[in-house]
């Protein structure tokens, strides 16, 4: 319940925020990352690398995407970060990405573009993600 608290008040965040580009149809992605860094490494260095290595490349081979970087600022995800991803629509989404959250082909070829920045992150640490994924239903402004 927790979780679904937390990931509802960032798509409501979302939704004020970003109201001109979440329309009904719409697919929002929420990516919990949990991040382990390595000995002398920082948050800053690891989240400054995936902001300017990795989400512009990213941006290249997933063009139909919009890519946002959170990091929790309440009590109970303070030293949470996440990724926020929005696809213009169901059907773009599953250009990437298979209903079991594997790569279609074209995901494939995408991530494997992505594979030597990925590579080159794990030198400064390691990540889980725990992704969600919703289709935005209405909007009202």
């Amino acid at each position: 319940m927790k979780r679904f608290t937390v990931a509802f008040a960032i798509l409501l965040f979302a939704g004020v925020a970003f109201g001109q580009t979440l329309q009904k149809g719409k697919v929002v992605a929420l990516h919990r990352m949990e991040v382990s860094l390595n000995p002398g490494v920082t948050i800053d260095q690891y989240l400054g690398f995936w902001d300017t290595k990795i989400r512009p490349e990213a941006m290249k081979v997933f063009p139909e995407m919009t890519s946002h970087m959170l990091k929790g600022i309440g009590a109970d995800n303070k030293h949470e970060f996440a990724g926020l991803y929005i696809y213009e629509s169901m059907d773009v989404l599953r250009k990437y990405w298979n209903e079991d959250g594997t790569p279609t082909e074209k995901g494939a070829a995408a991530m494997g573009k992505l594979q030597p920045l990925l590579e080159e992150l794990g030198k400064l640490g390691s990540y889980t993600q725990t992704p969600s994924d919703w289709v935005i239903l209405s909007s009202i402004k």
